[in-house]
């Protein structure tokens, strides 16, 4: 059965240095700590060793189940890119890539997000309340991202 494509993204400033953000972004288990609280994600684990670099694995908890996960990309304070993937009883329903591009803009930090996710088999037919809860989720991450960073 094909997958089927849903896609977001955005542009947000940051008042902070994008190697601050790029750090943020880049500490997994420490997303506990800022990421919002009204959604789908309940945390992260990482399953391969430190440092976290490209190749590092993962599992995201949320209400859906677990994501496992690897950061494809990890270039600090320019890139970071990850790709996660849930399956419920062997087979995938869902794999997610969420990246980021970050652009130093003076004393701010560009954050140019874009996140695709495939939906397969039974999700397919979910495909508008899935696009729904990705933006609502993204939405969400991008303000608490702003917010953890600048003290709002």
């Amino acid at each position: 059965m094909a997958a089927s494509m849903v896609r977001f993204e955005s542009r947000t400033v940051i008042r902070r240095p994008a190697s601050e953000v790029f750090e943020r972004l880049a500490d997994l288990p420490g997303y506990r700590q800022w990421m919002h609280r009204d959604g789908v994600f309940a945390g992260t684990e990482l399953t391969s060793l430190p440092p976290i670099r490209a190749g590092t694995t993962y599992v995201d908890r949320t209400r859906m189940g677990r994501f496992v996960g690897e950061v494809t990309e990890h270039v600090p304070a320019t890139r970071i890119a990850f790709s996660e993937t849930l399956t419920w009883f062997g087979r995938p329903l869902t794999q997610a890539r969420p990246s980021y591009v970050l652009e130093a803009d003076g004393d701010s930090t560009v954050v140019h997000h874009v996140a695709e996710a495939e939906l397969y088999g039974p999700m397919r037919l979910l495909k508008p309340a899935a696009a729904w809860m990705s933006t609502r989720e993204r939405t969400h991450t991008l303000a608490s991202l702003k917010r953890s960073l600048e003290g709002e």
